[in-house]
């Protein structure tokens, strides 16, 4: 069953054409690994999605509806990325300061009550202290606790975007599998966003590829068993291949690291491959 459905979105971000004649359809269960160098649209694909930003009246439907118009499509999306993550935390409809002193578990009184038994899973998955203050735990710890938030109410749809930066690997690996059972478990949607590509060989079960020319490159199931890593890079290199001299200049997002594919600065794609 089809939960989200773009037909024929055409989006422009001041003069620049992000999306042309853009369809596609994600049906419920599936996990959808979203790929492209930087400025392609994922980010912008997951804000439209998500009711970030205004899209052209009928060409996006979230579970039926209007992801921009329909504020009750905010009991069933969870929209998490990495703004989300460094500035704010949202609390009961407030965004508190990172330099509060407030106590995790302060924050957690209400949420646990109305969901206890995902209150103790997400806890456990994200290794977090109740006990922690905003204002004097790390980075990663607070990341923790942020996706925590955004998590503990049960979602239809998932919209992630670069949500693992500042995860150790092995929180990472548990919090993956957590998103993994959901989808199996409650058949809910996961779109998630990432440059890092370690270890999701067997977690998603589908592939986008966003091209910078508002073309889709592929769109269909993952490559079986431990095919994606060479798939994505020939997807990758063969979009470089095709970008004029002037913009191959700038840095790319992708440069090879143990084994996988990680955030950074590639000044020389080609010399690299």
């Amino acid at each position: 069953m089809s939960v989200i459905q773009i037909c024929g979105l055409t989006f422009f971000y001041d003069d620049r054409c992000i999306f042309r004649d853009l369809s596609l359809q994600f049906e419920a269960g599936g996990r959808y690994l979203i790929v492209g160098l930087n400025g392609c649209g994922k980010s912008t694909l997951l804000k439209l999605l998500g009711g970030k930003m205004l899209s052209p009246s009928g060409s996006i439907q979230v579970l039926d509806k209007d992801p921009f118009r329909d504020t009750i499509l905010n009991n069933h999306i969870s929209f998490l990325n990495n703004e989300w993550g460094t500035r704010t935390v949202a609390y009961s409809g407030y965004n508190m300061p990172l330099q509060s002193g407030m106590q995790v578990k302060e924050m957690m009184v209400v949420l646990k009550e109305k969901h206890p038994e995902r209150n103790r899973e997400l806890m456990d998955v994200l290794k977090i202290n109740p006990e922690w203050k905003l204002n004097a735990i790390s980075e990663g710890q607070r990341k923790r606790v942020q996706l925590y938030l955004g998590l503990i109410q049960p979602f239809d749809i998932c919209l992630l975007d670069e949500i693992t930066v500042n995860l150790d690997i092995l929180i990472k690996d548990r919090f993956m599998e957590y998103l993994k059972k959901e989808s199996r478990e409650r058949n809910c949607c996961i779109l998630y966003i990432t440059h890092i590509f370690d270890g999701l060989d067997d977690w998603c079960t589908h592939l986008l590829h966003i091209q910078k020319n508002s073309e889709v490159g592929y769109f269909g199931l993952k490559p079986e068993g431990n095919m994606m890593y060479p798939f994505l890079l020939s997807l990758l290199q063969k979009e470089e291949d095709n970008i004029p001299e002037e913009e191959e200049r700038k840095p790319s997002n992708y440069r090879k690291n143990a084994g996988g594919y990680t955030s950074g600065v590639l000044i020389d794609y080609k010399k690299t491959y």
